[in-house]
């Protein structure tokens, strides 16, 4: 599908057909301009009318200028695209001039003459997508190619024939060298001129924009309307308009979530633009979820000028854009911003927040459902359409992640279909724009059309946080940037940032106490704040007991997450769980629209730093899942509310009968039965901040004492399941995670503290390692290190850098771990190899040496594939060439790579004519006999006289004469 203009559908489009001067060229061509069959020998006629050809183009331009009002936005974007393209030939056919290439035509060049149309070539143009010099090297790269067709040309006349060599070099230099640049320099002159008259091309280039930026979306408001094209939109639309910039005016959070005394800014003040990457999608391998994907792509500041050339280029219009993000990191508010600053005499928006559109609707049906929610009245897409009056539609679709997970069907060509409807809505004469807005993970295996840009939204920086607490503090107790930004983890979120100024605002106390707070204290105080205050919207009479009972039921949601190995959760999972675990509420309740809420959407629904996303079924059913703003809540209330439990234990551990040999752990085993505590570092790092601050020895007791009775016959395992996994799993998980409270207990542990030796240690990590996943047995190796020592067997401690070891030394690390004395034999043995070229290549090395010569083909493939030193792979080549292996099949696959001269090479092709090989006629490396004849042997052979006295015994075989002795090559060097 073409997406640019050729110069012909330019010139037909900017009303050139009924032009005196195109007429005039036509006829000079005879009809092959607007015919689009003109060949290059006709473009060399074309300079016999230059000043025409440049008047042409210089008035096509000014055409647009002169009707670059009261037209629609697609018509004016669709003249500028196509001033563009008469532009870039412009450009080129002036810089072609100025090289003063002066040929002559003859009868018998038409011929002769390549053919090759540049009038009907589809031209570049520019994306806000790439940085501006990316833009340009596609420019040059388009002038290269035309260069090299002119020049195809000029070499095929019968004048080129009498051109000497001089002469034909300085055409060649003058076209292949200097005419790319200066066409180049040419564009950049008329394009400069081009965005003089209209700003939005200079945006289309990604050129940085020199005016000073200012917040809250108001510079893209501001150049869109010096771009307006002075439309006067209908009623229905100017309404529309004026309730999306209605939430410019609305506080950032509503009046009945903040405490007394406090002011909360406007959306309008408070907003900052945020930072940014973009891509397009289908230039690059791998999927946008990935965060590596994003790695090496440049972040930028700013997003009004993208959004004013993504917006008013032709590219909005073939496909969606995809707008990712964190949870809390303003997707949604962009969506809003974006809907405000839009001028309604060009831009048509309709905001649906696809959490409100049935789940189960096609695209049509969710604009039409979100045109009734915005218009309080049916209307569908047509109508809607065709009565812009000249504005283009917007649609924004916001909340593509919450239908993924609440629904958990999979739509992985949604933006395939959008794409499609966009080129269905051209064909018709109707384009639109469509902004898709997701959350960053949910997004793998999303198909991306051609040409779709993929923008991630940043978090805050310093100087972003400065400027939001500027705002902040200037109708509030100011709260300093320094005291912010020592929980930066927190601040760079913008949501987050304004749950710790909400925190502050009351009495100050984050900026009082943070230098003597821990992280774990910090969250705490954050989330008994919020708690106390829902809780004091109710007549409960013990407030401390109901804050505690909300605090314990917002764990179980964490707790939801961490054992379900998920980043949210559905409600009827969190309601299950709170059944199972707290005993609130049956998980069996009834299903309509006058459901009373259910015990997930009671303690869910309270939180702010608590992402809700929904969806609707026909039958008006919610669909909710949710998950927290920032992970490290989660993980915080999961250490939290196994600490509960484990102290609890302890209690009922005092207070047990001298009879009882143990406490029963079925409450704790339940909880941490599913899933390994080792594959969260910050899990174990809260859980270290609740052991400095309690009796660390007494619950090191309980610990050991529960990791003793762990192979004694378990009458219950509890009624909580969120997993279905077998008893033996859970064993291992339950078994693994009370090793890992007791080094939350105690720093190091020794084999005498577990009460267990060497072997008893060896046969429960492969017990773990054997009933564990993958992923958690990593996690165990990453997290956990072990030690002989020499007095107590052997001492465990848990990693400072749990998680952060690279995949690939898992296998290396794993024999310390399970105390395997023969696998830490040939783990030592093996590291300086490894060391050298990395594990996989010290595999490969491994697996070949172990391989018999008649089967090593395949390890010697499976070298090569590897990036490992040339040197490396060559003596390995060589030391299987003639030891009774399939020689041939090697020689064939590698025989070129075996052409070096050194005494590995030598002594494997004096192997193979001592046994007789027969080397193949059609080969592409040497025999032993051309080996012989180009190699200095008698230097390759210094010092080993047996290897010197074979060379000569085959060379007098062959009738070779030995090349007198000369300098030594080095083992790198090729065969002359």
């Amino acid at each position: 599908m073409r997406r640019t203009y050729s110069y012909n559908e330019a010139v037909k489009s900017l009303g050139g057909r009924e032009h005196p001067i195109v007429a005039k060229m036509d006829k000079l061509l005879n009809g092959a301009l607007l015919a689009g069959s003109l060949g290059l020998w006709q473009v060399l006629d074309l300079f016999d009318a230059k000043p025409d050809f440049i008047r042409l183009s210089n008035e096509l331009i000014s055409k647009v200028s002169a009707r670059r009002r009261n037209v629609s936005r697609y018509t004016r974007t669709q003249q500028l695209h196509a001033a563009h393209a008469v532009l870039v030939m412009t450009a080129f056919f002036e810089a072609f001039e100025e090289q003063r290439v002066h040929v002559s035509l003859r009868p018998q060049d038409r011929d002769l003459v390549v053919r090759f149309n540049p009038w009907d070539l589809s031209l570049p143009l520019p994306s806000v997508g790439r940085p501006y010099e990316h833009n340009l090297d596609r420019i040059n790269s388009f002038y290269v190619t035309m260069g090299v067709a002119l020049f195809d040309v000029l070499r095929s006349l019968a004048s080129w024939d009498e051109l000497d060599e001089t002469q034909r070099g300085r055409v060649d230099e003058a076209i292949g060298l200097t005419l790319p640049g200066r066409a180049v320099e040419r564009y950049e002159e008329l394009l400069g001129q081009l965005a003089a008259e209209y700003p939005e091309v200079r945006f289309w280039c990604s050129v940085h924009d020199a005016r000073a930026t200012r917040s809250a979306l108001a510079r893209l408001e501001e150049v869109l309307r010096e771009t307006t094209t002075d439309l006067t939109p209908e009623v229905r639309f100017s309404e529309l308009a004026g309730a999306y910039r209605g939430a410019l005016r609305r506080p950032l959070v509503k009046s009945t979530e903040v405490p007394d005394g406090v002011r909360i800014p406007s959306l309008a003040e408070a907003y900052v633009d945020p930072r940014f990457q973009v891509v397009i999608g289908t230039e690059r391998a791998a999927a946008p979820s990935l965060h590596a994907w994003w790695d090496d792509v440049e972040v930028r500041d700013d997003l009004y000028a993208y959004l004013v050339g993504y917006l008013t280029s032709p590219e909005a219009l073939s496909s969606p854009l995809l707008v990712l993000g964190d949870p809390g990191s303003g997707k949604s508010v962009l969506t809003e911003m974006l809907a405000a600053r839009l001028p309604a005499s060009d831009f048509a928006v309709v905001r649906v927040e696809l959490r409100g559109t049935p789940a189960d609707a096609d695209l049509k049906r969710q604009m039409e459902h979100g045109l009734h929610e915005l218009l309080h009245e049916p209307v569908s897409w047509a109508e809607f359409s065709r009565s812009t009056g000249g504005a283009l539609p917007v649609v924004v679709l916001d909340g593509f992640d919450e239908l993924l997970q609440a629904t958990g069907v999979s739509q992985t060509r949604y933006l395939t279909v959008i794409a499609e409807f966009q080129q269905t809505l051209q064909d018709m004469g109707r384009p639109a724009v469509f902004v898709v807005t997701s959350r960053l993970s949910v997004c793998a295996g999303l198909e991306l059309p051609v040409g779709t840009h993929v923008v991630r939204l940043l978090p805050f920086s310093d100087e972003q946080v400065a400027a939001w607490l500027a705002v902040w503090n200037a109708v509030n107790p100011p709260l300093p940037v320094e005291t912010v930004l020592e929980y930066r983890d927190l601040a760079s979120q913008p949501l987050l940032l304004l749950m710790l100024a909400l925190y502050d605002a009351v009495d100050s106390s984050f900026q009082r106490d943070h230098l003597g707070m821990s992280r774990g204290q910090l969250y705490e105080r954050l989330l008994d704040r919020f708690a106390r205050r829902e809780v004091a919207k109710s007549a409960g009479t013990d407030v401390d007991e109901d804050v505690e009972f909300e605090l314990e039921r917002l764990s179980v949601v964490g707790l939801a997450m961490f054992n379900r190995g998920a980043q949210w959760v559905a409600e009827h999972e969190v309601t299950s769980d709170l059944a199972q675990l707290l005993g609130v509420e049956s998980p069996d309740r009834r299903i309509g629209t006058r459901t009373p809420l259910s015990a997930g959407e009671t303690v869910l629904g309270r939180f702010f730093f608590v992402q809700k996303t929904e969806a609707v079924r026909e039958d008006k059913t919610r669909l909710r899942t949710y998950e927290f703003l920032h992970a490290t809540f989660g993980e915080y209330l999961v250490a939290r509310f196994v600490w509960g439990r484990l102290d609890d234990l302890r209690r009922e551990d005092a207070a047990r009968s001298r009879r009882k040999s143990t406490v029963d752990d079925t409450e704790l085993y339940s909880v941490l039965s599913f899933t390994a505590l080792t594959t969260s570092k910050p899990v174990l790092d809260f859980l270290r901040e609740f052991a400095r601050a309690a009796d660390a020895e007494e619950l090191f007791d309980l610990v050991v004492r529960l990791f003793g009775a762990r192979n004694e016959r378990r009458l219950s395992r509890g009624v909580y399941e969120p997993n279905v996994m077998t008893d033996s799993a859970r064993d291992a998980t339950y078994s693994l995670n009370l090793v890992a409270l007791a080094l939350v207990l105690r720093d190091k542990v020794y084999a005498p503290d577990l009460n267990v030796s060497v072997e008893d240690w060896q046969r429960e990590a492969l017990f773990w390692k054997s009933r564990l996943s993958s992923a958690e047995w990593a996690s165990v190796v990453r997290g956990l290190w072990v030690e002989r020592d020499r007095d107590r067997h052997f001492a465990v401690s848990l990693r400072v850098g749990t998680g952060d070891r690279e995949r690939d030394w898992i296998l290396m690390s794993e024999p310390y771990v399970t105390l395997d004395a023969v696998a830490v034999t040939l783990r030592d043995a093996v590291t300086p190899l490894a060391a050298a070229h990395g594990i996989e290549a010290t595999a490969a090395l491994i697996m070949l040496a172990a391989t018999p010569v008649e089967k090593c083909l395949p390890a010697l493939v499976r070298l090569a594939e590897l990036p490992v030193p040339r040197s490396l792979f060559v003596e390995q080549l060589f030391a299987r060439i003639g030891r009774g292996g399939d020689d041939l099949a090697i020689l064939q696959k590698y025989g070129t790579k075996a052409d070096v001269a050194n005494v590995e090479a030598l002594d494997a092709w004096l192997r193979l004519h001592e046994r007789g090989f027969r080397f193949p006629a059609d080969r592409d490396f040497l025999d032993v006999t051309g080996y012989l004849s180009v190699c200095d042997v008698s230097t390759l052979t210094a010092g080993r006289p047996d290897l010197l006295k074979r060379a000569k015994a085959a060379a007098a075989d062959l009738g070779v004469e030995l090349q007198p002795r000369g300098p030594r090559p080095t083992e790198r060097d090729p065969v002359p």
